[in-house]
């Protein structure tokens, strides 16, 4: 194992500078601009990111002042106060002196007297005083202006404090706790938010009068002072002292005391080296890697300190995720890193757990002095060491994507394979940055392979030299480029798709904990199961798990309310919890919950008489299906059904409206938005298009670039779903069926304006009809506008860092009507919740369970407790609009996602509508795809159709001998809001 320190010396300070292709990397591990490459005046406009040239590891690199060396500079919150949107106050929790109240979009000043020229670093007293999760999220400028671009967003993360009592479920196996919020004064550094940089982040700063003001874009604080300070190094490792003594201290991994991050947690795994362990019920005895793998989490542990003394560290731990390659832990006692060894630790690839005693680059084994008493000891995820490699990754994205755009804008987006086009001629140096990208990866390669010494070419890194390997094949034929630029940027196998994939790499930590050492040296660590030991234990528990009935339909009682759940068990574990915690309590009704891994298991449960009570997760397409043959109950027999159902935006309900019942609640629901980058929109200057028109106009502008615009039809390869085929249809004030025949209106002009529309998108306007994933192309910057759903917005979210700040939500582009309102009509049925037909009390108690787990308050409290517990990848997208609003999101996109929704209308469910939905998606292929004429391609359908309804209607009885002999009535947005009681139609 090698140490930071050691890297240093030999990756950055070979003669000061070394210099990795077109990047320069100083001694401090900062990066230099790009080389200078020459005039580029035939490109006529530059699309390079700013985030890379602006970044500040380019800017701190020109910085010519000296670091202050001074005492730290209070910044007194009321009497350098210049102007501020937010209010000053006392009632501050305590704090030395007033603070000023911000919450979203407020903003403060402040006037600063700086001493000197200098560098300093700035830290904020700071306290979070709402519910909220989400860590307070600010922008910073000097002097009217943005220092660097990691001054766009500052993130101020709240303490989290573990429950003294572990939670455990009614099957007694433990489940995660939910952590409490520390309600406290905070003091922290400004840092940038990604955490590629681990210390904080210098400024620049001039003698005399200088103005720092902030802007608040998430969260509520009280801001109190703040202090300009010297930069404060860590000291120097110079040796470790014999640990004497025969003292052992252990630390469960999974009993940490604070966090920074509510979705760090345990978890719990059978593996019989792990301590505790147990055959039969689940215990928590391990970090989960999937929450503590992100640069700047942390985790503190408090221990006790039996006899003062020096001690050693030792951890098992397992990091099986970055092949042949570290993750690297800060750590710190009593909240101080003790000497730079304890920096950026390297924790190497294990795919077992193996306990390892940290010592230095010369095996010698670390030591820290501690004193009798209680202490703390602090892990946090580093990512300094290799900064340099996902900027330069960046950047090199960036440069790749600036060429793509150079290569169109000459060759234009139509390629003729008999033009004899030299691209050379037009971009001289083409080949010269392709084979210097691809220099510059394998350099980049080669910096941190000290931290992989016996390995030739790094796991991890895999990705660059498919990278790599593709620019040198584009660089030998350069002129073939406009016939494979596609390879460069645009294409699912892209150079940058391999590099984005090397930054999703590199960007996560995983590293999984299990105990924590500190020992003298005559202590003996305790020794793991023999091999024999192992395999008896894993035996008992493989016939253990044959008698595991927790969650199953086996372990019921049939006196109770039965509900199957078609959902991850963490969910269930989480809904059978405030049942029993909360409803149970508060009715005396007791539930079941099952885990159902089919839904289809409905259909076969409710044959054979085996159905639950109710159905919860079940896609919305189902309830029709059971409900037209008789097997769920109609909701509107309840008397305070209306109340219940005003809950959901109304377009929800329509697919399961029969007649004049509506047979299931929404429970969760899908959203669709339009997407875009804001900083290729900035840079272009484009307005983000309100209509589908403007849509239509803003095509050139981004064709002629090589960018183009996404519609999700085109993501929908087995299948165009209604989601993709009918909003056109829906904005353009027409209905899939005639109200009065229940036959197919697919043929009445409005229909055709919109299913024209939408293939000529396609085959006149030249949007992309084949893209596997948006989110990919997005992320590139091909696609940098395009129509999404909450699928697209979570991975955007939280698995797009890169492109964090340089992207937003709008409404989606609708048609304007004659009144001039724009129709904005999407799809957006998810999941739902239903109760089979049963006996009046039990149909009752189903009810009450159905209005507490739909209410604003439960799903409030079930989808932020999920966030708080698993992280922000589990959004918890409930359908109570109620409920939405108060979730823990980007309070701008729910505003947006929100307004979206009062669009939302489902295509409606009748018998035979599965032939209307695969003949749209057919008639749409054969349109796009093979050049059918739309209105006869449309007519074919409509037979189809209208052949398979009348089949359907005769089977169920409303058609005898071609004769109608009961009508049936089409659901529409009007009728459900009859059905509410809602006195108009709305939209």
């Amino acid at each position: 194992m090698k140490h930071k320190g050691l890297v240093r010396v030999l990756a950055f300070t070979l003669a000061g500078i070394l210099t990795l292709g077109n990047v320069s990397v100083n001694a401090g591990g900062t990066i230099s601009p790009a080389v200078d490459r020459g005039d580029m005046s035939y490109v006529t406009d530059s699309y390079s990111n700013e985030r890379i040239h602006n970044s500040y590891s380019n800017i701190s690199y020109d910085y010519v002042a000296t670091p202050y060396t001074g005492n730290p500079i209070e910044i007194n919150a009321e009497e350098s106060l210049v102007s501020a949107t937010g209010v000053l106050t006392d009632d501050n929790y305590g704090y030395k002196n007033k603070a000023i109240r911000l919450e979203i979009d407020d903003s403060a000043e402040y006037s600063v007297d700086v001493p000197e020229t200098a560098l300093y670093i700035l830290r904020f007293d700071y306290l979070s005083y709402d519910k909220s999760i989400l860590p307070i999220e600010l922008s910073m400028k000097i002097n009217g202006s943005y220092p660097f671009y990691e001054a766009r967003r500052i993130l101020l993360e709240t303490t989290w404090i573990a429950d003294e009592e572990k939670s455990f479920d009614r099957y007694g196996n433990e489940i995660v706790s939910l952590p409490n919020k520390l309600l406290q004064w905070e003091s922290k550094f400004f840092k940038d938010a990604s955490y590629y940089h681990a210390d904080p982040l210098v400024l620049e700063l001039n003698q005399g009068n200088n103005l720092i003001s902030f802007q608040v874009a998430e969260g509520s604080l009280l801001l109190g002072n703040m202090y300009l300070e010297a930069i404060e190094e860590v000291s120097e490792y110079t040796g470790s002292e014999l640990a004497t003594g025969d003292q052992l201290i252990t630390i469960q991994a999974e009993d940490f005391k604070y966090r920074n991050d509510s979705s760090i947690r345990s978890i719990a795994e059978f593996e019989a080296g792990l301590d505790p362990y147990e055959i039969t019920n689940t215990l928590m005895n391990t970090i989960d890697k999937d929450s503590f793998k992100n640069a700047g989490q942390k985790i503190t542990y408090e221990f006790e300190v039996p006899v003062t003394g020096y001690y050693y560290l030792a951890m098992n731990y397992r990091q099986n995720d970055k092949g042949d390659f570290p993750v690297f832990l800060d750590m710190e006692i009593d909240g101080k890193v003790p000497n730079s060894e304890f920096k950026a630790y390297p924790f190497d690839y294990t795919a077992k757990y193996k306990t390892i005693t940290l010592n230095d680059y010369d095996k010698n084994k670390l030591s820290l002095y501690l004193e009798q008493g209680t202490h703390t000891i602090s892990f946090t995820i580093n990512m300094e060491v290799i900064c340099h490699v996902l900027e330069s990754v960046s950047r090199i994205m960036s440069e790749i994507n600036d060429l793509s755009l150079e290569i169109t804008k000459v060759a234009g987006t139509n390629k003729d394979k008999y033009r004899d086009l030299q691209i050379t001629r037009y971009i001289p140096d083409v080949e010269e940055r392709l084979y210097g990208w691809a220099n510059e990866l394998e350099q980049l390669h080669d910096s941190v392979k000290i931290y992989s010494p016996n390995t030739k070419r790094i796991a991890s890194f895999s990705s660059a030299f498919i990278a790599s390997n593709q620019l040198r094949s584009l660089a030998k034929e350069p002129d073939e480029l406009p016939y494979r630029v596609g390879e460069l940027s645009t294409s699912i196998n892209s150079t940058n798709k391999q590099l984005a994939d090397l930054l999703d790499i590199l960007s996560k930590n995983r590293i999984s904990l299990d105990r924590i050492y500190l020992y003298q040296e005559d202590a003996k660590l305790p020794q793991k199961p023999g091999f024999l030991t192992r395999i008896f234990l894993s035996i008992k528990r493989f016939i253990a798990s044959f008698f595991d009935q927790a969650y199953s339909t086996n372990a019921i009682n049939k006196d109770n309310i039965q509900i199957w759940v078609n959902r991850p068990r963490q969910y269930v574990e989480l809904m059978q919890k405030m049942i029993d915690d909360q409803f149970t309590p508060e009715t005396g009704i007791n539930v079941d919950l099952s885990l159902m891994f089919d839904a289809q298991k409905l259909v076969l449960a409710n044959s054979s008489g085996d159905a639950p009570d109710i159905a919860t997760g079940i896609n919305y397409a189902l309830p029709f299906d059971l409900g037209i043959r008789g097997a769920i109950k109609d909701l509107t027999e309840f008397d305070d059904f209306q109340e219940i159902a005003s809950r959901f935006s109304p377009g929800l309900h329509i697919p399961t409206t029969i007649g004049d019942g509506i047979y299931s609640l929404p429970e969760t629901m899908n959203f669709w938005v339009l997407f875009y980058r804001t900083d290729t929109f900035e840079k272009l200057g484009l307005k983000v298009p309100d209509t589908m028109q403007d849509v239509i106009d803003l095509l050139p502008e981004l064709q002629m670039r090589g960018l183009n615009f996404f519609y999700p039809t085109a993501q929908m390869i087995a299948l165009r779903n209604f989601h993709g085929t009918t909003p056109l249809i829906f904005q353009n004030e027409a209905e899939l069926y005639d109200y009065d025949t229940a036959m197919t209106a697919l043929n009445t002009e409005e229909s055709i304006r919109g299913l024209s529309m939408l293939t000529e998108l396609f085959t006149i306007y030249n949007a992309p009809i084949d893209v596997p994933s948006f989110y990919q192309h997005f992320r590139n910057g091909d696609l940098p506008i395009g129509i999404g759903d909450i699928s697209t917005y979570n991975l955007l979210v939280n698995a797009a860092p890169e492109i964090a700040n340089s992207w937003g939500i709008s409404l989606v582009p609708g048609i304007k009507n004659e009144e001039g309102e724009i129709l904005r009509y999407t799809a957006g049925g998810m999941d739902n919740i239903f109760m089979f037909n049963s006996d009046e009390k039990r149909e009752n108690d189903a009810w009450e369970f159905m209005k507490w787990w739909t209410s604003a308050e439960v799903q409030t409290e079930f989808g932020q407790t999920l966030q708080i517990s698993y992280g922000t990848e589990y959004m918890w997208n409930t359908a109570n609009m109620d409920a939405f609003e108060a979730l823990p999101w980007d309070s701008q996109n729910k505003k947006v996602i929100m307004e979206q929704a009062e669009w939302i209308k489902e295509s409606p469910r009748i018998l035979g509508t599965y032939m209307l939905e695969r003949e749209l998606s057919n008639a749409f292929n054969d349109i796009v795809v093979q050049g059918d004429t739309l209105r006869i391609r449309i007519d074919k359908a409509i037979k189809l159709i209208d052949r398979e309804t009348i089949r359907k209607l005769e089977e169920f009885g409303y058609i005898k001998d071609g004769e109608v002999v009961i009508d049936y009535e089409v659901p529409t947005l009007e009728k459900v809001y009859d059905i509410l009681g809602k006195e108009n139609g709305g939209r």
